[in-house]
């Protein structure tokens, strides 16, 4: 984890709970060259005991949207994201 500038953990809770900015915020603070590491679970989402390891090591967990997303079509919205953010200013 060390070798990234940024670690985006995709949780479902933070959907729940109505969190909106995060991925917003992390994608606006790359810098050209920066490396993000983007982690999606698996159906049924991560247990919380891994989440709280990531976040305890500098990985900040996030909504994408209000809805939750399935875990093949997760990282598509995010490249999707990252596109947008980082290619279309």
């Amino acid at each position: 984890m060390d070798a990234f500038d940024a670690i985006v953990i995709a949780y479902e809770e933070e959907a729940k709970q109505g969190e909106k900015a995060a991925f917003t915020t992390i994608l606006q603070a790359l810098q050209p060259g920066a490396k993000l590491l983007l982690v999606v679970g698996p159906e049924g989402g991560f247990d919380e005991n891994e989440v709280n390891e990531w976040t305890g090591r500098g990985a900040q967990a996030c909504a994408f949207g209000p809805r939750i997303l399935r875990s093949e079509t997760a990282p598509l919205y995010a490249l999707a994201a990252l596109s947008y953010a980082l290619e279309l200013k």
